[in-house]
C-alpha cells in the first residue's frame, strides 16, 4: 500500500471517527441517576477524538506529500498540526479534566474555568484548521473536475467557517462544533477521494 492510499484511508477513517464523536457527544453537565453514565460517555467520546487526531495528522502529512510539499501545502500542514494540538487540549479538558473535577465536587466557578479553556482551545482549532483547508486548496495543482471540486469546496468551507468564527456568531457547543466538523469533514473526504482516484 502506498503512502498516498494509506493517508487517504486515514483521512476518511479519522473523519468518520470525529463525526461519531460529535454524534454521541453529551451536552452540558448532567446530574441525577444517569450522571455517571454520561460522564463515562464523555470520557469515551473524547478519548476517541484524541486517538483520531494522530490518524488524521498522518493523513494530512500524506496529503502534503501528495501535493509535492509546495510552500502552500507545507504551510497548510503546519496550520493543521497546531490546530490538531489545540483540539487534543480541548478534548482533554472536556473528557479527562472535567469528569475528575465533577467527581471531586469542584465548584461551579472552577468548572466554568475549565469550560472557558475548552472553548479557547476549540476556537484555536477551528481557526487553524480552516486556514489549513484554505492553504491546501491554494496548493492543489491538479487539473480536472475532481481537482476543481476540491479547490472550490476548500475555499468555500475554509473562508466560510473563518468568517463565521470572526463574526462572533459561531458558538462552539455540540451543535456548532458538529456543524464545523461536518463541513470540514466533507472537504477532507473529497481530498481523500482525489488522492485515491488521482494518484501522483
Amino acid at each position: 500500500m502506498t503512502n498516498e492510499r494509506a493517508g487517504a484511508i486515514a483521512l476518511i477513517a479519522g473523519t468518520l471517527a470525529m463525526i461519531a464523536v460529535m454524534a454521541h457527544h453529551p451536552e452540558g453537565i448532567h446530574q441525577g441517576p444517569g450522571a455517571a453514565a454520561m460522564l463515562r460517555l464523555g470520557v469515551i467520546v473524547h478519548a476517541l477524538a484524541i486517538a483520531s487526531t494522530p490518524v488524521l495528522t498522518f493523513g494530512m502529512f500524506a496529503l502534503t506529500r501528495y501535493l509535492t510539499a509546495t510552500p502552500a501545502a507545507t504551510l497548510a500542514f503546519v496550520f493543521y498540526v497546531f490546530g490538531a494540538l489545540a483540539v487534543m487540549l480541548a478534548a482533554s479538558m472536556s473528557g479527562l479534566v472535567a469528569p475528575r473535577l465533577i467527581e471531586a465536587g469542584a465548584s461551579h466557578d472552577l468548572l466554568r474555568f475549565g469550560w472557558y479553556l475548552n472553548q479557547a482551545f476549540a476556537t484555536i482549532h477551528v481557526g487553524m484548521f480552516s486556514a489549513a483547508i484554505l492553504f491546501y486548496a491554494l496548493a492543489w495543482g491538479s487539473k480536472g473536475l475532481m481537482a476543481a471540486v476540491v479547490q472550490i469546496a476548500g475555499f468555500i468551507i475554509g473562508l466560510g467557517i473563518l468568517a463565521w468564527l470572526v463574526s462572533g456568531t459561531l458558538t462552539l457547543n455540540v451543535q456548532g462544533m458538529g456543524a464545523v466538523v461536518l463541513a470540514q469533514g466533507l472537504w477532507i473526504v473529497l481530498a481523500a477521494v482525489a488522492m485515491l482516484t488521482q494518484p501522483r
